[in-house]
């Protein structure tokens, strides 16, 4: 099991916020249930997991770090969450310290050899050194998720990613949302896209001699727009689709964004 495929970009943040230990674990669920790995399982189901776990014993160690787990019944597939905290925040830990990172893994009730692993595995890096110090200083969802995939080969510095490339096509027809998807590629590690000028169909036809006067299928509407390209990783699909729905809302109805993402059989020189 790769942990480029079961930690989830879209479960991750490096501004978590929290006024308590049980605030943490309300929110942490919420990171959860960003992931469609969790469209069948409600928020509060997930919350309930770690909450039952914690009455158990805190999983909250030393040096600022905390592990919150649980198994739940209806889950098919482990997911681990990242969450830095910069305040801080009292949860149980054993030295006393506030909590600044944490790692939690939700997986199926089946599976405890494989959660195990899960633990076992994070818990090596996160004692290797200087790993605390980096992940603190992670600067968005993606350098955090790199940041700790680096030490997952004993600090081989190369992060392996297992799915297949894709092509990403977003259809903008009001320019003005081109910042906020800037910052979402930025946000999700797409380093390089391409800007192509559109012309609808429609204002082709309305203004063709042969049809003028019969139709005007534009109206008022801007006749131009532009489709963004970006090749991106399989495994971060729902990742970009969480973050650009976090600005815009459900896509299938905002009407100023369309997207679409097509399979990539042969890349030369991009």
């Amino acid at each position: 099991m790769l942990l480029s495929e079961v930690i989830k970009l879209e479960s991750c943040s490096i501004d978590f916020v929290a006024e308590d230990k049980d605030d943490a674990l309300h929110k942490l669920a919420a990171l959860f249930k960003r992931s469609r790995k969790f469209e069948d399982i409600s928020e509060g189901e997930i919350y309930k997991g770690l909450k039952d776990r914690e009455e158990l014993g805190s999983t909250g160690f030393t040096r600022g770090i905390a592990m919150p787990h649980c198994s739940l019944e209806r889950l098919q597939n482990f997911a681990i969450s990242l969450a830095i905290c910069p305040k801080g925040v009292n949860f149980d830990s054993m030295d006393r310290r506030k909590t600044k990172i944490f790692v939690s893994i939700v997986g199926p009730k089946n599976a405890r050899r494989e959660h195990l692993q899960l633990l076992a595995s994070c818990s090596h890096i996160l004692k290797q050194a200087g790993v605390v110090d980096d992940l603190l200083q992670a600067t968005s969802r993606i350098n955090l998720f790199e940041e700790f995939l680096e030490h997952a080969d004993n600090g081989s510095g190369k992060v392996h990613y297992k799915g297949k490339e894709k092509l990403l096509l977003l259809f903008v027809k009001d320019e003005h949302i081109l910042q906020d998807i800037t910052e979402v590629f930025v946000e999700y590690g797409i380093q390089r896209s391409i800007i192509v000028n559109t012309t609808e169909m429609e204002n082709l036809i309305s203004t063709t001699p042969l049809f003028m006067g019969f139709f005007n299928f534009t109206g008022d509407k801007n006749p131009t727009g532009k489709i963004v390209l970006a090749k991106i990783v399989e495994d971060h699909i729902d990742a970009i689709v969480t973050g650009l729905e976090d600005i815009f809302g459900d896509i299938n109805t905002f009407s100023d964004l369309d997207m679409m993402v097509l399979d990539v059989f042969f890349v030369k020189g991009f």
